[in-house]
């Protein structure tokens, strides 16, 4: 910024309380805004987090009836509408910076930046899915990434693998703009059950059994049925355990899980619960588990690998780059093979008597989600990324 002028900024981000992303939407307008930063939300009318806590930004929701079982058509219009209210408030309000987060390059995703960039804004957009992994294991359409490369200014990902991923896809965008900034999903709002008895007897479930825990929207690409093939190894060595998978399945069959429990016989060693579960409610799932697993295929960042380390969990986690850059293997946290449910299976077996091993592995990963993925570092890289791309400077 130069002469003094004010930063202003508009966050746009739809999905919001629709399927989860609120809590992150909040943390990082708020760890903004705590810079001194004038922040506006544009999201949903799904999401309710402002009408339960004060927050120090603005929240204003243009996007309405996006979602539900209405006509594709539409809910395209209602989109179409949303986008075109949020750039006229926010060009009014005076904010000269927009910030995007991309989980699919899709027609409706480039009309937010149409829109906005038509009106001079200056366009930071943090690309959390490269590729969306709905087709995962499918050639990709890379030209659907050429109109977006040309209107935005600054990139922000949350690990050197996706970084690499975007210059694949931007090839003509200029790496210095393109910034690695951690993922931030620290719970700022909602307190941890106090022991896991507390917790399980909150969700009502066993106390006296040994709990597995798989957490989050459920793809193709992350893995459950890896875990699932791993638990009927880990059933057959020992007694007193069970998988606990909490999560909605998105773009896959749930009969795609549901059959290799029938066919493994694991219906008596899973607890399922297909559903979306509140903010307020997954802290107990955390501190109920003794384990938290993430067997996920790929990766670009997780939110639910954040919230294992802020929530003090022992986690198991694929060997993927991306988690590696992460978990120390044996000290926050212990890595498997990608895509081996034996060496995933031979990793639970291991852990989860090991009362000592879990208390370490706990410790650290609370100590690692302070040091490195904190709300207030995460408010001060992004400020920082804000200032560059209305400044039109370099990194």
């Amino acid at each position: 910024m130069s002469n003094g002028t004010s930063l202003k900024v508009a966050m746009v981000e739809p999905i919001g309380g629709h399927s989860g992303n609120d809590f992150y939407d909040f943390g990082l307008c708020k760890a903004v805004a705590d810079q001194g930063t004038e922040m506006v939300f544009y999201t949903c009318d799904e999401t309710n987090l402002d009408t339960r806590f004060s927050f120090p930004f603005k929240t204003e929701k243009p996007f309405k009836k996006i979602y539900g079982n209405d006509p594709k058509l539409l809910r395209g219009m209602r989109y179409a509408i949303g986008s075109w209210n949020a750039a006229r408030h926010a060009a009014r309000l005076g904010l000269k910076v927009v910030h995007f987060h991309v989980y699919h390059f899709a027609g409706r995703e480039y009309l937010n930046f149409y829109l906005f960039k038509r009106k001079g804004f200056r366009i930071v957009a943090t690309i959390h899915d490269v590729e969306n992994f709905e087709q995962f294991g499918e050639e990709i359409d890379a030209g659907k990434y050429a109109k977006f490369e040309k209107v935005i200014d600054r990139v922000i990902v949350h690990s050197p693998y996706a970084k690499e991923s975007v210059k694949k896809y931007f090839p003509s965008f200029p790496e210095d703009k393109i910034h690695i900034v951690p993922h931030g999903d620290s719970d700022f709002l909602f307190p941890r059950p106090a022991n896991a008895e507390d917790a399980r007897r909150q969700l009502n479930l066993p106390a006296d059994q040994k709990l597995v825990l798989f957490f989050g929207q459920i793809k193709k690409v992350k893995g459950l049925d890896v875990l699932l093939k791993a638990w009927a190894l880990v059933r057959d060595k020992m007694k007193g355990a069970r998988l606990l998978v909490v999560g909605r399945p998105w773009k896959v069959e749930q009969a795609l899980f549901d059959n290799i429990i029938k066919e493994k016989n694991l219906e008596p060693d899973c607890i399922l619960n297909y559903s979306y579960v509140p903010n307020d409610v997954i802290p107990a799932y955390f501190a109920a588990a003794d384990i938290v697993v993430l067997p996920y295929r790929e990766i670009y960042s997780s939110g639910v690998m954040i919230r294992s380390l802020d929530y003090g969990a022992a986690i198991i986690a694929s060997d993927l780059d991306t988690f590696k850059k992460i978990i120390v293997d044996g000290e926050n946290g212990v890595l498997f093979r990608n895509e081996d449910e034996s060496d995933l299976a031979e990793k639970i077996l291991s852990l989860i008597h090991d009362e000592a091993k879990l208390k370490q592995l706990r410790l650290n990963a609370r100590k690692t989600a302070d040091e490195k993925f904190s709300w207030e570092l995460i408010g001060k890289k992004v400020n920082e990324i804000y200032k560059l791309a209305l400044n039109g400077s370099g990194s």
